[in-house]
């Protein structure tokens, strides 16, 4: 049995937005450079085949869109701490 990737894992894999992995797929498709192995399921969703990544790496690549657009990252996570003072005039414990 062929191990096949979802669109979710070559973007994963690639470290590249799912919306270029997709782009990719549709233009080897066009192009018929895509082996029988991969093929859209359910109309969305495609199975890819392992070859195949490559085929889209080097599409990506060739096209310049192979490296992560900085804005498109998630947000780096913050730690806030937050710092209650007592107010003036009162002791420490009672």
């Amino acid at each position: 049995m062929t191990v096949r990737f979802n669109m979710d894992d070559v973007a994963e894999m690639l470290k590249v937005p799912i919306e270029r992995v997709r782009m990719a797929l549709e233009e080897l498709r066009e192009q018929g450079d895509l082996t029988a192995e991969t093929f859209l399921y359910a109309e969305k969703a495609w199975r890819i085949a392992p070859i195949d990544v490559k085929r889209i790496q080097n599409l990506l690549r060739e096209k310049g869109l192979d490296t992560v657009d900085p804005q498109a990252e998630a947000p780096k996570r913050r730690i806030v701490k937050k710092v209650v003072k007592k107010p003036a005039g009162q002791e420490g414990d009672s």
